[in-house]
This record gives structure tokens, C-alpha cells and sequence, in this order.
């Protein structure tokens, strides 16, 4: 035991060494099983900090977070195989990791700063966390440099090879596997006492009433016009900004489009328990039902919108604690639209990994928008960050000023796209848009409808959306 703490002492001060670009050499390094193993727990325990550091005291300690360490350690064993199998060299498969691992605990902290705490302009942030990602390269190419110090041929472009395969899982891996932190915020107000329990008696209650009187009160649509209807889905508990973001937009649609008479939202939020009918599959799918019996296939449209957190498979998360809600999936919602006799569609999507409704859902009746790619996740997809900006942007920029979806897409896109390069918001979210022939043509009359009534509503001296 005292000699697996020696060889693990001197793996980490050779490690701090690599970090900090000063001079050592492979023989620094205890390569073993054991101290590679030892460098794991190391790396899962300071990885444990620097999240408890990242989120905050109100932060709650998450298992997931093993699912993480498991995947990301598996990632460089793998990665390191590979290198060892190229360069022909088995120690390597040990060696790399364990080089890598030393290394790492001064970079997890340093990654753990969240330098908007400290009133550091956005700006000044982006460039910091830039700084970092590079510095997280070169360790990594550093690191198969000394792993490489008596493979003198060619030595210097196999370890940027090298350093640069170490570091794909940066950018790749949250598309494939899990990312979760070991440390998540506190969902506050699912637990607060003033809230009664979503899955309480009179609540289950209220909400078949409120449901009922929500959808009662949608009005046929009218013969010879085309007439919209909306759906807004709040479905993340957690933070309040996903209902005010689905409640904007509603909104939006009933002062500018018309939808006054011919929308709902459904809510995942405590303080709406009692007043508004809880975001779930089911529910979506009683409302379209509704929806497609009260309009004409032909003529009328109808738009869902949902404003939530996304999952790398495509998923988008219902969440309301402490029910056990039916994540709403791409193949889902066309169920919901085709049993509904819906013909003509609008999905807008406000959520990380979105493109696959896209992808899924795109014809010549369907009109498609999300707010980032299958790959990418949306600005603010952390944990305890705010809703993604797309859904803001979309409705109070787009749809509340624009005549149609591809000009309300091109001023959301801007401002997104404005908003990423002044803050420090990680990677561009790279907004999609698929419009179909066919919707096309009906949106175009709802904008053509929707700009004469406002040029009459301003003629008469009435106020406008």
C-alpha cells in the first residue's frame, strides 16, 4: 500500500509538471495497473469537487455522474489502445492514461470556474474558457509526447496525432453517451412545501378539470378561412423560465396570429398545478385530438411548441417530480398529429439535441423548427442554466413582427446567433428550419390575414400584438 501511494504521489507531481509545461520525463511516471486504477478514483473524486464547485451549495449529489467517469475513462482506454497499436508499442495502452490522468486534476479544477460569479464580462469569459479548451489540447498532446520519449522517429507529429484522437471525445462525446455532472441544482421549487405535490389527490383532480375546460373551450374553426390553432408544452418542472417562455409565446400567437380563441398550454411547473393542465404525452395528445375535430383538415393549422431540455437521443424530457412522465419523441408526436387527422403542421422545438424532429418530421404539410442540430446542444442545455434564447427569439422577435416562418426564422437565427458570439454560452447551437410546399402556402395566408387585421386594428385606434 505505501508503495502504490509512493508511485501515486510522484504520478501526480510529475503531472502537475506536464500541466504546467515544465520539464519531465517518462521515467517520473509510476506506470502500473494499480497506479492507473488509483489515478481513476483521483480523477473521479477531484471531478467530484470541481462539480460541487460549479454548481454551488444548492446543488444535490447525483449518481449520474458515475455513468460519466465510467464513459469518459473507457473513452481514453480505448483511445490509448489505439495509439499503442499504431505506434507499436503495448506499454503505451498503460502509459498514455496514466500520463493523462496525472495531469488532469489541475485542468478539472480549473475547468470548474464559473467566471460569470465574479462579474467578469461575457466577453473576457468566452476568451478564458477558449484558453482553456486549448490548454486542455496541448496537455493532451503533451502528455503522448513524454508517452513517446523513446520513439524518437517522427515523434513530434504522432504526438499532435496523438493529442488530437485524446481529445475527440471533447467535442463528440456528449452526442453518444452521457455527460451528467455529479452535481445537479436542487429542483427547488418541486420540492418546496408551499407547492402542493403534483401526484397528490387533489391535484390529480383539478387537473382532469382543468384539462377539460382548456380544451371546451377551443373554437371550431371557420369555413372558407384559415384559422390557426397553438399547443404550448412547458414540460421541465425544474425552471421557471420554460413556462414563462411557453406563456410568451402564447402570447405572441394570440395577439399577432389570431390563436386568442384557438390555443393551450400545458405546464409542468408547481405554481401551476391548480391553474393550468400539467405538460405530459397524454395531454398532448387530448388536445390535438380536440384540435383535429374542431377544424377543418384542409384548411386549418396547427402548431405545437415545446420549450424544454432535450436528450442527446433525440428525446425531449417531461418532467414534473415527482410523476414519472413519457419523454415526447419525434415518432411520438407524428403518432399524436396523424390519430389527431391533423393535415397541416407546425413543430417548433426550443431544446438541446432537436434536429432529429427535423429529420423525422419534415413533408410537404409540415413545417419543422428547432432551436440547435442533433449533434450540438442548445445555449444554457446545462444543468440549472436558463431555457435555451431560440424560443424567446423565435416568437417576441420572429412571429410577433414577421409575415411568415422563414423571415421569423431568420431574425430568431440573428438574434441567437448574436447573442452566442457576446456571451459566454459554449458551442453555436446552429438553428434548423424545414418548411413543406404545402404548409407553406397555408402559413402564407395566416400572415396575409394576420397583417390586414393589424393595418385595421391601427385604423381604428385599437392596440395590437
Amino acid at each position: 500500500m505505501r508503495a502504490l501511494a509512493r508511485g501515486l504521489f510522484a504520478d501526480l507531481a510529475a503531472g502537475v509538471r506536464l500541466a504546467l509545461f515544465l520539464p519531465v520525463r517518462r521515467l517520473a511516471f509510476r506506470v502500473g495497473l494499480a497506479e492507473l486504477l488509483a489515478l481513476f478514483v483521483v480523477s473521479a473524486l477531484v471531478q467530484i469537487g470541481a462539480d460541487a464547485l460549479r454548481f454551488g451549495a444548492n446543488a444535490t449529489f447525483s449518481w449520474y455522474g458515475l455513468g460519466n467517469e465510467v464513459f469518459s475513462g473507457g473513452l481514453l482506454l480505448l483511445t490509448s489502445a489505439v495509439l499503442a497499436l499504431v505506434n507499436r508499442d503495448r506499454a503505451l495502452a498503460t502509459a498514455i492514461p496514466t500520463i493523462v490522468l496525472a495531469s488532469f486534476p489541475i485542468l478539472q479544477l480549473a475547468n470548474s470556474v464559473s467566471w460569470t460569479r465574479f462579474d467578469v464580462p461575457a466577453g473576457v469569459a468566452v476568451v478564458v474558457d477558449t484558453a482553456l479548451l486549448v490548454w486542455i489540447v496541448a496537455v493532451l498532446v503533451r502528455s503522448v509526447h513524454v508517452a513517446l520519449e523513446y520513439r524518437r522517429v517522427h515523434r513530434p507529429y504522432r504526438a499532435v496525432a496523438g493529442g488530437l484522437l485524446l481529445a475527440w471525445p471533447i467535442f463528440f462525446a456528449p452526442a453518444i453517451g452521457p455527460v451528467e455532472p455529479w452535481f445537479t441544482p436542487a429542483e427547488r421549487d418541486a420540492a418546496d412545501l408551499r407547492y402542493p405535490s403534483a401526484a397528490s389527490e387533489p391535484v390529480l383532480a383539478v387537473q382532469a378539470t382543468l384539462l377539460d375546460d382548456a380544451l371546451s373551450s377551443l373554437e371550431d374553426g371557420r369555413a372558407g378561412i384559415a384559422d390557426l390553432y397553438f399547443v404550448g408544452v412547458a414540460g421541465d418542472a425544474t425552471e421557471d423560465a420554460f413556462r414563462d417562455d411557453v406563456e410568451a409565446a402564447q402570447r405572441v400567437m394570440d395577439e399577432r396570429w389570431g390563436t386568442a380563441a384557438r390555443s393551450v398550454v400545458l405546464v409542468n411547473n408547481p405554481r401551476t398545478l391548480v391553474a393550468a393542465p400539467i405538460a405530459t404525452l397524454t395531454n398532448l395528445r387530448d388536445s390535438l385530438d380536440e384540435i383535429g375535430a374542431a377544424m377543418d383538415p384542409d384548411e386549418d393549422v396547427a402548431m405545437v411548441y415545446v420549450s424544454t431540455r432535450g436528450h442527446p437521443d433525440g428525446a425531449l424530457e417531461m418532467r414534473m417530480p415527482p410523476l414519472e412522465l413519457v419523454p415526447i419523441t419525434p415518432a411520438l408526436l407524428r403518432s399524436a398529429f396523424d390519430d389527431a387527422g391533423i393535415r397541416y403542421r407546425i413543430v417548433v422545438v426550443s431544446a438541446c439535441h432537436a434536429g432529429a424532429f427535423v429529420d423525422e418530421l419534415a413533408d410537404d404539410d409540415t413545417a419543422v423548427i428547432v432551436a440547435s442540430t442533433s449533434v450540438r446542444g442548445s445555449s444554457g442545455c446545462d444543468r440549472g442554466s436558463v431555457a435555451t434564447a431560440f424560443g424567446e427569439a423565435f416568437f417576441q422577435r420572429g412571429m410577433a413582427k414577421a409575415a411568415g416562418l422563414a423571415e421569423a426564422f431568420d431574425l430568431a437565427r440573428a438574434g441567437v446567433e448574436e447573442r452566442e458570439r457576446s456571451g459566454n454560452f459554449g458551442a453555436p447551437t446552429s438553428p434548423r428550419m424545414h418548411v413543406g410546399a404545402g404548409i407553406a402556402a397555408r402559413v402564407g395566408e395566416l400572415g396575409r390575414r394576420s397583417g390586414s387585421a393589424q393595418i385595421e386594428a391601427r385604423r381604428r385606434g385599437a392596440p395590437v400584438g
